[in-house]
């Protein structure tokens, strides 16, 4: 358990301005001296880089005993949060978009994804990747019928958010329909900022009943520039871009994709998912 004292409070603090929105934070805990016991919770939000205080100290001569905190990132993009005990820091963590920080006596420090997995470390070196993915699910059709062949287009709200400088592993999986098995297609994935200098990816689509249309070594966003000739079925198509990129600035990675015939809808249906995961 984490106990405050008259003079110590537990903070938290970011390592940068958010993007948009401030952690969201609560806490839980109870007073006790001899003979009472008095509970109470905190809850606020986090304040850029000024410390603020997540639980602080009890009055004299009350002991403070920490139960249960959380932080959310609400934020559209990755945050770093240092926890501290008065001067001491107790854990320093990268939290990417809807992922909470989770602190309970029985399990210490945990961070659960979107999915609301928990996220495990796959080593126990110094700078340990970490096993969890985060999950981004298309909630509605995204269609592109435009009128010019193999216009690429965003599919809206398939995306995650990128922090400048780290390392992100992805996998975009979009669940499509053609409005004939003779519109074919193509897929690739733009970032909202930055370049693709850091990006290498494959990328694997229906083309035949028995074969896909396969790009390897992909180092450039809205890659391949051609649509392939054809889809496998008008529906239940799928598409695949897997790979690993470096962020040269915040944004968010988008997929994209392409109709080959003028005003022939290829559709990425609802369901389609991305997952990622923030390595270093």
């Amino acid at each position: 358990m984490i106990f405050l004292d008259s003079s110590t409070n537990l903070t938290i603090q970011l390592s940068a301005t958010v993007a948009t929105n401030q952690a969201r934070c609560y806490a839980s805990w109870r007073d006790t001296k001899t003979g009472e016991l008095t509970p109470g919770f905190t809850s606020t939000d986090t304040n850029n880089t000024t410390v603020v205080n997540l639980v602080p100290a009890p009055a004299s001569p009350y002991t403070r005993g920490i139960d249960f905190v959380t932080v959310h990132n609400d934020d559209t993009a990755s945050i770093t949060v240092t926890i501290k005990v008065g001067s001491r820091i107790l854990y320093i963590v990268t939290l990417a978009v809807d992922e909470n920080l989770q602190w309970t006596n029985s399990n210490g420090f945990v961070v659960i994804s979107s999915a609301g997995t928990v996220k495990t470390s796959v080593n126990q070196i110094a700078g340990a990747a970490d096993s969890g993915f985060s999950i981004v699910v298309l909630a509605s059709d995204v269609t592109n019928n435009n009128a010019v062949a193999n216009t690429i287009a965003d599919v809206t709200g398939l995306s995650f958010a990128m922090t400048a400088n780290k390392l992100y592993d992805f996998e975009f999986n979009c669940i499509y329909t053609a409005a004939a098995t003779t519109t074919g297609s193509r897929w690739a994935v733009n970032a909202s900022a930055g370049t693709a200098a850091n990006l290498s990816m494959t990328s694997e689509y229906s083309l035949t009943t028995t074969t896909t249309t396969r790009n390897a070594l992909i180092q450039a966003f809205d890659s391949p520039a051609a649509s392939n000739a054809s889809s496998a079925a008008t529906g239940n198509n799928l598409a695949t871009m897997k790979g690993v990129i470096r962020a040269t600035a915040g944004g968010t990675l988008i997929a994209r994709f392409a109709s080959e015939v003028a005003s022939s809808a290829i559709v990425c249906k609802a369901g389609s998912f991305v997952k990622y995961r923030q390595i270093n």
